[in-house]
């Protein structure tokens, strides 16, 4: 199960202290030649919003729901 994997992992780390924690699973260059050009693009868009430097949460008033 993969959540229990990035949880055990997650569990290692914090009684490690790495200074970077790799979490997941390495995937071989055959199973990158299975997946479909679509998926690839997909991966490399998690991979930039989550390698993102200085993740800002920018929260807005709307007028809509104020009271």
């Amino acid at each position: 199960n993969y959540a229990a994997l990035i949880q055990q992992q997650i569990d290692e780390d914090k009684q490690n202290l790495r200074e970077k924690t790799v979490y997941g699973l390495q995937l071989t260059e055959e199973k990158l030649n299975d997946f479909r050009d679509e998926q690839i693009g997909q991966l490399k868009e998690l991979m930039d919003e989550a390698t993102k430097p200085n993740k800002k949460i920018t929260i807005s008033e709307d007028s809509k729901y104020k009271t």
